[in-house]
């Protein structure tokens, strides 16, 4: 499963949950609960309740904390580029000197080590 599938199964199952939790309550107003399933009823309702605000405020949540990782990182991003070209501007280039000069018509050799 890809991240769009995960993105788009996400958002159904929130509207799911949000949508069960609103139909129920109006028929919990107007529908007599028998006593021996009282209990049961306010318990599932509960965790129907808790399960619709988990999944509302995960999908806002995670939708504000990743704009607020996106602009962290491009401003991050831009910090690194001002500091890579504030330091290669204040730094000369380094032109290396050689070890040796060769005249014309010599040639180098490396030294034998024993």
């Amino acid at each position: 499963m890809n991240d769009r599938e995960t993105g788009t199964f996400r958002n159904w199952l929130a509207f799911f949950l949000v949508a069960a939790f609103v139909s129920v309550l109006p028929l919990l107003i107007f529908k007599t609960i028998p006593t021996d399933n009282k209990e049961i009823i306010v318990y599932m309702l509960g965790q129907l309740s808790g399960m619709a605000t988990m999944a509302l405020g995960f999908y806002y949540l995670n939708k504000a904390g990743q704009d607020a990782l996106e602009a962290t990182k491009a401003d991050n991003t831009g910090k690194a580029f001002d500091a890579i070209t504030a330091a290669a501007a204040s730094t000369p280039p380094i032109e290396p000197e050689p070890d040796v000069i060769l005249k014309p018509g010599e040639t180098a050799q490396a030294e034998e080590k024993s």
